[in-house]
């Protein structure tokens, strides 16, 4: 009967284990293509625009990045498979532990502890945070981010470390561990699409509607502006001297919102400048002397024409 029970016991973990390991694989496998097919759609890898060599090998730098998804996956799915066999061992050795000699047991329990919890603790830390980011849909090779307030595109996630390519073309590397506790803002999680906005101040002497007017022909006039609605236009606040004023349009991606932010401002400061349009208003401020100087003169003109 022991004999049985112990039959039984073998083949429900041999066939769980089983079961787990085409699960993985599949997962991973699935998790890999998805990533890979996503990259093949992108059009364009840089975070900004540029007209640099480089650029040119646009299919280059995507075929690069498919190539290091795959050799990732690889990685990841020989340490999964090697945790799971690990699992299923200790699962099906369980049985015979008892005709062990415990001394023997928790000399190996304790050894494995020591090493795993002093030596290898930073790399074991680094390859868990890899494995999550890699396999998280929150960050992605590809995508356009601000992490520690530097704009750029994820060029590579690795098991130890996460590669940021930023608008500059210089690269930040985070460590695995430390990438998986950082909040970032993304551009790219759901779609490219992004609603560009520009702050702007206006004096109270300008006319309000005109202003609004050269704003809104600001963001038209741009080659980067997507028209699927006119561009907005907001009075956000009242400030002491000016109106504080927004002004928003769309685009389909982040480095187009990056020129198209760029055209936004440029072009206001054109068409303001040709209309006569101040920023802020201005007060003339006159040292003490010059002032009274200056009032003096005024009363003798006075006295003048009315002697006159």
């Amino acid at each position: 009967m022991a004999i049985d029970n112990l039959t039984i016991y073998l083949g429900t973990v041999s066939v769980l284990g089983i079961a787990v390991v085409w699960w993985a694989a599949s997962s991973l496998l699935k998790s890999k293509s998805n990533r890979e097919k996503r990259l093949r759609r992108l059009k364009n890898f840089n975070s900004v625009q540029t007209s640099a060599p480089k650029s040119e090998n646009q299919v280059g730098e995507i075929d690069a990045a498919v190539e290091k998804i795959e050799d990732r996956f690889s990685i990841i799915r020989k340490i999964t498979f090697f945790f799971i066999f690990v699992v299923l061992g200790l699962a099906l050795s369980l049985p015979f532990l008892n005709s062990m000699p415990a001394a023997m047991v928790s000399l190996v329990v304790a050894v494995s502890t020591t090493v795993l919890g002093f030596a290898a603790k930073p790399v074991i830390e680094n390859i868990i945070a890899g494995v999550v980011l890699s396999l998280s849909k929150a960050i992605r090779v590809g995508d356009t981010v601000v992490v520690e307030n530097q704009y750029g595109t994820v060029e590579d996630i690795s098991l130890n470390h996460t590669i940021i390519k930023l608008w500059n073309w210089k690269r930040l590397i985070i460590p695995s561990s430390k990438m998986l506790s950082l909040e970032l803002e993304s551009f790219t999680y759901n779609d490219p699409y992004i609603w560009v906005h520009v702050e702007f101040y206006t004096s109270y002497d300008n006319d309000l509607e005109r202003v609004r007017q050269l704003a809104i022909e600001s963001v038209q006039s741009s080659k980067h502006f997507i028209s699927q609605e006119p561009p907005g236009f907001w009075v956000m606040d009242l400030e002491k001297d000016a109106y504080q004023c927004w002004v928003a349009g769309w685009t389909n991606s982040p480095s187009r919102a990056w020129n198209l932010a760029s055209d936004i401002r440029t072009e206001i400061a054109i068409r303001f400048q040709a209309a006569g349009i101040k920023t802020h208003h201005y007060r003339v401020h006159m040292e003490p002397q010059q002032a009274s100087s200056d009032l003096t003169s005024y009363v003798q003109t006075l006295n003048s024409s009315a002697s006159g």
